[in-house]
């Protein structure tokens, strides 16, 4: 893997799908540290970051501005969002890694997706094939699923909010979301949403439910398809208007079922002005299973090697952070190991040489606090990091947070500069959902309270997911040369004998495949049965019960859902 510098730091930002810094960025949010920008819009600006304990994975950082963070009112709808957010339990949104309050920066952190969102990708690459649009389909069928279950209607699904990955289509930013069970985020009554890809109920009597998000989805899927909105483009009161009481244009849903008419028939079901007549979520991932749309492993060229290069560019930066780490790790190992101390010079009398040896147990103590942190560091990157083509990273620590399956997180302290209050709308072309492509998670100018309908200014909130960093087999080697990748130590049986899946993608009862036979194999060699099927890679009852009998044990929320946290415990030596 090639090395992150500081001479090729810009470029490296730049082919993840973010901006370099500028001077009136913070230099700390939180628990993170800002890398380059991924947008930013009337809020705020969204960040992709690192954590600043070096652990691995990148984050998209979304930091509203001084003026909004300060009303209590605000903070309160934000706070709505990120609850929203965090009950979104789905390998297709990216996770919700924390939120806080810091020196005046009222932030937001989701799991940074490196990819595209749909319509950097259709305007860059083309409409996607036949194929693709049908992963699309099965894709984010099962997104919606995930929100209905969760009681969530997103409001606001669109191309931008759409990112895709080597790991398939991802939806993102809540900020304008609503709970099925709470009142709207933002302000009563109003038309929140983009004109073109909207709902004929929500622009007629601001109604909104699962099938308003599949109608804006279908919108959506037609504009992946052949690069234009059903009812036309624009955001003026006449697109409206077509939405609400006209059909879809006739000569765009003709080359759609030109292409493929089974699909066009579907999308054309899902644009009906009656909600109770469009197929479900679930309905439209077993069209999707039926039609084989879900097999289609790759993305359509050019759009296939951007979505490579940009995860290859995500993977230089991951690996940077283990590499600095490593690299401090030798700097401080080397005045330790200094075989005697200097003998003083003729300038230094009694009380200077007091002074040094009591400065000398000082410079030891911050030694050894140095080198135990980065044992940690490295021991927790070797433990967690996935394989190449892993998924989600890890959570990187957050102030006060909760793990998704639990686990509480350790604050940690930091200061930063507050973000410019200038409103500079830079088009950045993302990944994310990051979110979370280059675009994962939520824009920063869409948590707003008030009502927005000019069009699609989301930026892309990704998440991370993991690569391959540099390091040696033990935690603080001595030195590291950049690039160099050391392979883990053998272990206990669970990570000596299960290496089917090293990444932290939630698994929940209902998964199958790697990511369960891993789950399955460390609980098998912890001692708990997973049921008479033994490792099947199915997530059974038997699965569920060992899931939680082993969180009970570790102290973790028994959720049975296997998040970072659990992920971490499974994979500790204990």
């Amino acid at each position: 893997m090639p090395s992150y510098t500081p001479a090729s730091g810009d470029a490296t930002v730049r082919q993840v799908g973010a901006l370099p810094l500028q001077p009136p960025d913070p230099g700390r949010i939180g628990p993170y540290v800002p890398l380059g920008r991924l947008g930013s819009g009337g809020m705020g600006r969204v960040y992709l970051a690192r954590p600043a304990d070096r652990t691995p994975g990148l984050a998209a950082v979304k930091v509203i501005r001084p003026e909004y963070a300060d009303d209590p009112r605000f903070r309160r709808r934000f706070e709505r969002e990120a609850s929203l957010h965090g009950r979104v339990s789905s390998a297709r949104a990216p996770q919700l890694l924390g939120t806080g309050f810091d020196d005046s920066l009222l932030w937001m952190a989701t799991q940074y997706l490196p990819g595209l969102n749909l319509a950097d990708a259709v305007r860059e690459c083309g409409p996607l094939d036949v194929a693709g649009v049908w992963r699309l389909v099965s894709d984010l069928g099962r997104a919606l699923s995930a929100l209905a279950v969760a009681g969530i209607v997103h409001r606001d699904l669109k191309p931008s909010n759409v990112v895709l990955t080597q790991q398939g289509a991802h939806v993102i930013d809540f900020g304008i979301a609503q709970a099925t069970d709470s009142s709207a985020i933002t302000a009563s009554g109003s038309r929140v949403g983009t004109p073109a890809f909207m709902a004929p109920e929500h622009l007629r009597e601001g109604r909104c439910d699962t099938a308003s998000d599949v109608f804006s989805l279908a919108g959506s899927l037609i504009y992946a398809a052949t690069g234009h909105a059903p009812f036309g483009d624009g955001t003026g009161v006449d697109v409206m208007h077509r939405v609400a009481f006209e059909e879809p244009r006739p000569g765009i849903m003709a080359g759609l079922a030109a292409r493929d008419a089974g699909l066009a028939a579907l999308l054309s079901a899902c644009l009906s002005k009656d909600p109770a007549g469009r197929p479900t979520p679930r309905h439209l991932t077993e069209a999707a299973e039926a039609a084989g749309g879900r097999h289609s492993p790759c993305w359509h060229e050019p759009l296939g090697g951007r979505l490579l290069a940009r995860r290859q560019a995500c993977d230089v930066l991951e690996g940077s952070v283990v590499q600095e780490a490593v690299q401090e790790t030798g700097r401080l190992r080397t005045p330790a190991q200094g075989s005697a101390a200097p003998a003083a010079g003729p300038a230094r009398g009694p009380a200077r040489e007091s002074g040094a040896g009591r400065g000398k147990r000082k410079v030891f103590f911050a030694l050894a606090a140095g080198l135990a942190a980065c044992a940690v560091v490295a021991g927790t990157f070797f433990l967690t990091r996935p394989s190449v083509g892993g998924t989600a990273s890890a959570a990187p620590t957050v102030a006060g947070g909760t793990a998704r399956d639990g686990a509480r997180t350790s604050p940690v302290p930091g200061s930063s500069a507050s973000p410019s209050g200038a409103d500079d709308r830079e088009k950045t072309k993302e990944e994310g959902g990051r979110g979370k492509a280059a675009t994962s998670g939520a824009a920063a100018d869409e948590a707003s309270p008030d009502p927005r309908t000019n069009g699609d200014e989301t930026t892309p909130t990704a998440a991370p997911e993991n690569g391959e960093g540099g390091g040696s087999d033990e935690g603080i080697p001595p030195a590291a040369s950049p690039g160099k990748t050391a392979t883990t130590p053998a272990g206990p049986p669970w990570n000596s004998r299960c290496t089917h899946y090293s990444g932290t993608e939630l698994t929940v009862r209902g998964d199958k495949g790697q990511r369960v036979v891993q789950v399955q194999c460390m609980l098998t060699q912890r001692g708990f049965k997973v049921g008479d099927a033994g490792v099947d890679g199915q997530f059974g009852g038997g699965t569920l019960a060992a899931v939680k009998k082993f969180q009970r044990a570790k102290g973790l929320a028994a959720d049975g859902k296997v998040g970072p946290g659990t992920w971490a415990a499974l994979r500790s030596s204990t």
